[in-house]
């Protein structure tokens, strides 16, 4: 009876020590999910915020881009008009000038006409002689008018001459700024890989200053090659 006692006594504290342990146990692999997921919080938030920060350089980045594209295409549309003042002021001139030719060289026709028939006292001179003296007057006139145009000539060459520097001066302008649009294309354009805005890449020359992984998520299909739009 008594080893009976003893082995049922045996028998309890053994359960109790599993049940102790299988406590511990259960109470550790708790604490363990509870630490995991709170590990797990910390490192989705911790995403979650980078995320936000790539987010907003991206942004940032892609206002810069678009600053910059629009005062490109403010420059480009400014020296357009500048350029299209220029021709219109030139051609208004041309005629101007002319028209103001013409007359002048009408007026010096008669003044000299009749200075040279003065000079000569051709009113004196017989129907004959004084046609063949006024046949000498007009070819000694027109001479002079010739002569007269080859100096305007020479004025307009050297007027068409600062034109031309002119127009040289603004394709240097034009050659800088779309230099510094291409740098600044270069240097911000692959940091918005999958988020550049449309119209940024203007054509498939932008596209060409990049390389194959750039121009793979970029590049044209076969059926948007013959599209304008496309680009913008």
């Amino acid at each position: 009876a008594v080893v009976s006692t003893q082995s049922g006594h045996y028998g309890r504290g053994e359960k109790e020590r599993m049940a102790v342990r299988k406590a511990e146990e259960a109470y550790k692999e708790r604490m363990q999910q509870e630490l995991a997921g709170i590990l797990q919080k910390r490192q989705e938030e911790a995403d979650e915020l980078q995320q936000i920060r790539d987010e907003l350089v991206w942004e940032e980045q892609e206002e810069q881009l678009r600053l910059q594209d629009k005062a490109d295409q403010e420059n480009r549309l400014r020296m357009r008009l500048e350029l299209q003042e220029v021709e219109r002021q030139q051609r208004a001139q041309k005629q101007a000038r002319k028209e103001k030719e013409r007359q002048e060289d009408e007026e010096f026709r008669r003044e000299m006409m009749a200075k040279f028939a003065e000079d000569d006292r051709i009113e004196q001179m017989n129907s004959q002689k004084r046609r063949m003296k006024q046949l000498e007057h007009r070819r000694a006139v027109e001479a002079l008018i010739e002569e007269r145009k080859h100096r305007y000539e020479a004025e307009k060459k050297a007027e068409m001459d600062e034109i031309e520097e002119e127009r040289a001066r603004q394709a240097d302008r034009r050659r800088i700024i779309e230099e510094e649009r291409q740098k600044l294309l270069k240097e911000h354009a692959v940091k918005l890989l999958g988020y550049l805005p449309k119209g940024v890449l203007r054509d498939a020359g932008d596209l060409s200053l990049f390389d194959d992984k750039f121009r793979t998520v970029y590049e044209p299909k076969k059926r948007d090659l013959d599209d304008e739009s496309y680009w913008n």
